[in-house]
């Protein structure tokens, strides 16, 4: 995997502060891609010091719009497209991140046909898992 984590997450995210979930987009293969995001005050989805759950769910979409947010931009040369979720499977979290923590994030390619993606995803607080999901996201005609 290459080391991307000098790219302007506002190159391949339409998404904007506070309601941007991903920091950086650390790797890109085309199997996996690895995003990180630190969790801070004055975010959207916060509840009291933590990210809430929907929150959580954001960034796991966010993530995934990044990786395809690179192809279609520094592979494809094209504009960021707009995504939508089709569709969200076996979400499960640990625990809710708390303002301060710095999530890393790995979203595992399962198949792309015609603009519909389906990922599994791992969030990591350090070296513990505290959610995962697989989503079905799909991109805009327009």
């Amino acid at each position: 995997m290459t080391s991307l984590h000098d790219i302007p997450v506002e190159s391949i995210l339409l998404q904007q502060p506070p309601f941007r979930f991903v920091d950086h987009l650390e790797s890109y293969s085309e199997a996996v891609t690895e995003v990180s995001f630190t969790v801070r005050e004055g975010l959207m989805m916060l509840e009291g010091e933590c990210l809430s759950a929907a929150g959580l769910m954001e960034h796991m979409a966010q993530a995934s719009a990044a990786r395809i947010g690179y192809v279609t931009v520094y592979i494809l040369h094209k504009p960021v497209s707009v995504g939508y979720i089709g569709q969200v499977r076996n979400f499960t979290f640990t625990r809710l991140p708390r303002v301060g923590e710095t999530l890393h994030t790995q979203v595992r390619l399962k198949s792309e046909i015609f603009g519909i993606s389906l990922a599994d995803i791992d969030v990591y607080c350090g070296e513990e898992r505290i959610a995962s999901a697989s989503l079905k996201t799909a991109l805009s005609d327009d």
